[in-house]
């Protein structure tokens, strides 16, 4: 009975000190989509890019921001890779203020933790921002020819 004892012992111990010691997977964490979405993405082919977190998105140039918006509603397609972000400029671009507080919409497709394609909505003779939400849906889409993507990596 006494050896029984000292061989469970030593298994427990063995056991406690195996699971004790074992590091977690900090070098490679697994992302959600989310947080793959949440970075600072610099434009492949110039300085500027997207900066985007949980609640808001500033376009930069350089060290300096844009415009900002507030982000109001983010629509993930099936492939979970792509999606619309549904926003409210919150500080308009210098070269356009009538869109302070209007809706506007930034599509992305292709994401991965390193990289991603993005589009802000943009077509010629189309507008800028809408008042309401449900304009900035119905209105920003691809099927109304407003979005062109840049490829974009994560910013270093």
């Amino acid at each position: 009975m006494q050896k029984q004892i000292k061989v469970l012992l030593t298994l427990l111990i063995t056991l406690f000190l195996a699971v004790s010691c074992s590091k977690d997977n900090v070098t490679n964490p697994i992302k959600t989509k989310e947080q793959m979405l949440q970075q600072k993405w610099k434009y492949t082919n110039y300085d500027g890019g997207y900066d985007i977190t949980a609640d808001k998105i500033d376009d930069y140039a350089g060290t300096a921001v844009n415009y900002s918006l507030s982000i109001e509603e983010i629509v993930w397609y099936s492939d979970n890779a792509s999606g619309m972000i549904y926003c409210k400029y919150t500080t308009a671009p210098n070269y356009r203020p009538e869109v302070a507080n209007k809706y506007y919409a930034i599509a992305f497709k292709d994401l991965t933790d390193t990289t991603v394609k993005i589009s802000g909505a943009y077509k010629e003779g189309g507008v800028y921002a809408t008042d309401e939400l449900a304009e900035a849906k119905l209105e920003f889409t691809e099927a109304n020819g407003y979005f062109i993507y840049s490829e974009f990596t994560v910013a270093k």
